[in-house]
């Protein structure tokens, strides 16, 4: 079964159960975490609703395997070295609002360049990996940031 077409069982916070796509898996320093993706709605040009897929890290805790699924395929990152969260790049996430004729997007931006609560490479490599989320071209937040990988 070709990476990203395992499935997997999402536990939300209100106990609601959705099939989702598990995508990689990694042993973080709480145990394991598992990159899912869960296709949902959101609205695109035009007003119309359209389906795309956010994709997210989630706990152990709240991902289940499929009875008879093959996780063999599915790709294993090494533990992230100490420290790597907490390096001394920061960037911050700044949300564009949807208006006619353009759908909202978020930029990814060097802190500093923009107000924003700092976030760690982790979260900014995953906000990468959202639709509508591109790097800042005025701060070149992306030369600041290892390919996703």
């Amino acid at each position: 079964m070709p990476a990203g077409n395992a499935r997997v069982i999402v536990i939300l916070p209100d106990g609601q159960e959705l099939r989702a796509s598990l995508h990689e898996r990694r042993r973080g320093p709480d145990g394991w975490q598992y990159r899912v993706a869960i296709t949902l709605w959101q609205a695109g040009s035009g007003g119309r609703q359209e389906p795309v897929e956010h994709t997210v890290w989630l706990d152990a805790g709240h991902v289940r395997p499929i009875e008879g699924g093959d996780y063999s395929a599915v790709p294993t990152r090494p533990p992230a070295p100490a420290g790597r969260g907490a390096s001394r790049q920061a960037w911050t996430i700044q949300n564009l609002p949807h208006r006619p004729g353009h759908p909202g997007a978020r930029l990814v931006h060097i802190i500093g360049c923009q107000p924003g609560a700092p976030i760690d490479l982790d979260q900014a490599l995953e906000a990468l990996q959202q639709p509508s989320t591109v790097p800042c071209l005025q701060c070149k937040a992306a030369t600041s940031l290892p390919s996703a990988g």
